[in-house]
């Protein structure tokens, strides 16, 4: 199987093609950053400090070949080198804790963009991980984060102290010769003008491997969550077969992003050194000439070669920068294109029981699959619905739970629109028991409990009580801790069925929503089911989409979704599922 990842805008594609580095992103990836103004602070206080130590190293050299040598003064050469030695170590500890402030710098600001990429996803339509390969999203958040993650705090430790370092490196420079230094000045475009064509040549194969290994990511996603399919339809050789083309591709893509970076490394070093060889010459020449001492000249070469150190530092960053600009612009595009929810209510509900449909309409095309349709639930009630598969039974509930925003009419909770209400906080107060339950890796008071962590033994025990489940549970080998696999595999159809009803009314509910909660389970089981549901419900409302016969026998009220309509139907009179 090869699943595909979600679409990528045509426009993001060609800004892709055409921009070395998208400063957008960058910007937006600063905000982050920024929101560290003492770390940031420090940081340049910093970088200040170790430019400055440079200058001083430049002055004692040349007062050592200028002077002390000339003048026979040893006693003065061996202070000179040991100042020198001094300065550098005062060097090596502020590199170190300048190392330390821009980690922390960067860690923070990393923490807060995937911080921000989780409350997106808690944003997105409900059908964002259905349309979308649920391992391809997850394996782009963390893996485009994390390579971030990684090349964010040596940018900022380096860029920023370098910088400054360039800065006064030139003004010491120019002041012991500015003639040299305008050369340097004139030479400089050609280095780099060389560096940015070999930026695209590392941005290309960048961005072919990070392709290469998120497809290979995804494959991996696919065959361990896909191993039973797998081995049942006896096709394991001819998918091992797809997933090794797919490392082929990967190990092809990282030799050549790997020489890529060679390249542009030893291009980079080949155009710095010429720099640095013209320079020698002409500070040469000009000592000859009379126009430089030999510690103008040695001084004058320290400091280019601290120069020719500090540009490399810069310039050997683009691939980095150019690696971490492709991951920005990937997460940009896992983020384009998505809409906004159905709701953005802020107020909150001290909800009742009581939900209206109210003319509601609403469609997944040009074509509505439910029109003018009208629907209150009121506590206390039992009201199931029938119909159909693929009528609109469960878009029903999706529009009372504000997953889905109707088209026309409106959805009420008490009489309160759904658009002032913060319908996190509504849901919180209606109980669901969804087709297909999901359960994950953990022990089933883990999994009963979850969204409620406050919650006591005594109240998950009454939940699972009523369900039917609490002496299946107390047998199991560890009881309530025993581990449940992941999606439940750990335990039958029917006993999901009824842990997942348990789920459903830890949170003591004012409605409960059970979308055909009686699958795998027999009819002594149903009967069982609904009878203790319907036992002391104290105003619990209950709303069941179901084919089940048994349950429609002991609902209030019936209702037929047909043509996109509720027809009400007789509970006491045969009804035709």
């Amino acid at each position: 199987m090869n699943p595909q990842p979600g679409p990528v805008s045509e426009r993001a594609q060609a800004r892709s093609r055409v921009a070395l580095i998208r400063w957008p992103l960058w910007r937006r990836f600063g905000g982050y950053i920024g929101r560290s103004p003492a770390l940031l602070g420090s940081l340049a206080v910093l970088g200040a400090l170790q430019s400055l130590l440079i200058l001083p190293t430049l002055l004692l050299v040349r007062y050592c070949f200028d002077v002390a040598i000339p003048e026979h003064l040893p006693r003065d050469v061996i202070l000179v080198g040991l100042a020198i030695f001094f300065i550098r170590l005062l060097a090596s500890g502020l590199f170190l804790f300048t190392r330390f402030m821009s980690i922390r710098l960067a860690k923070s600001a990393v923490r807060r963009m995937r911080q921000d990429l989780i409350d997106w996803l808690y944003r997105t339509p409900r059908d964002f991980l259905a349309r979308n390969d649920a391992g391809w999203v997850q394996g782009r958040i963390v893996h485009e984060t994390e390579r971030i993650d990684n090349l964010t705090s040596t940018l900022i430790s380096v860029s920023l102290p370098t910088l400054l370092t360039i800065a006064a490196l030139l003004a010491a420079l120019f002041w012991i010769s500015w003639q040299l230094t305008l050369l340097a000045i004139v030479l400089a475009p050609a280095a780099w003008v060389l560096t940015l064509l070999a930026g695209r040549l590392v941005k290309r194969e960048v961005g072919a491997f990070q392709h290469s290994f998120e497809r290979f990511n995804q494959g991996v996603s696919f065959v361990v969550r896909q191993m039973d399919l797998t081995r049942t339809r006896g096709f394991a050789e001819q998918e091992s077969r797809q997933q090794g083309e797919k490392l082929k591709t990967l190990e092809r893509s990282g030799v050549r992003m790997a020489m890529s970076f060679a390249v542009h490394g030893q291009l980079q070093s080949t155009v710095v050194g010429a720099v640095g060889l013209c320079l020698l010459v002409a500070g040469a020449l000009a000592t000859i000439a009379g126009w430089m001492s030999i510690g103008d000249l040695l001084a004058f070469y320290l400091g280019a070669g601290f120069l020719n150190g500090a540009v490399s530092q810069v310039t050997n960053l683009l691939p980095d920068v150019l690696t971490a600009d492709e991951s920005l612009a990937r997460l940009d595009q896992l983020q384009g294109g998505v809409g906004q929810p159905a709701y953005s209510g802020r107020a909150e509900p001290d909800f009742g029981g009581r939900i209206a449909l109210s003319a509601v309409s609403f469609g997944y095309g040009p074509s509505p699959l439910i029109e003018d349709l009208s629907l209150e639930l009121r506590p206390g009630d039992n009201v199931a619905i029938i119909g159909p598969n693929g009528s609109g039974k469960t878009t029903i509930t999706d529009l009372i739970l504000g997953f889905l925003r109707p088209s026309a009419g409106q959805v009420t909770a008490d009489g309160r629109p759904y658009d002032e209400l913060d319908l996190s906080a509504l849901r919180r107060s209606i109980g669901v028991v969804p087709q297909r339950p999901t359960f994950f890796t953990g022990t089933v008071a883990d999994n009963l409990k979850y969204g409620w962590p406050e919650l006591q033994r005594a109240d998950i025990e009454a939940a699972a009580a009523r369900a039917g489940i609490d002496d299946f549970i107390q047998r199991l080998p560890q009881g309530y801790e025993t581990p449940i696999g992941e999606g439940g595999l750990l335990v039958s159809g029917g006993e999901a069925q009824r842990l997942a009803i348990a789920r459903a009314l830890v949170g003591r509910p004012r409605l409960l929503i059970l979308d055909e909660p009686t699958n795998h389970m027999d009819t002594q089981g149903v009967a069982d089911v609904m009878r203790r549901l319907l036992s002391g419900r104290d105003g619990l409302g209950i709303l069941t989409i179901t084919h089940d016969i048994t349950v429609v026998a002991l609902a209030d009220k019936v209702f037929r979704l047909t043509e996109g309509r509720l027809v009400a139907q007789h509970p006491q009179q045969d009804v035709v599922i």
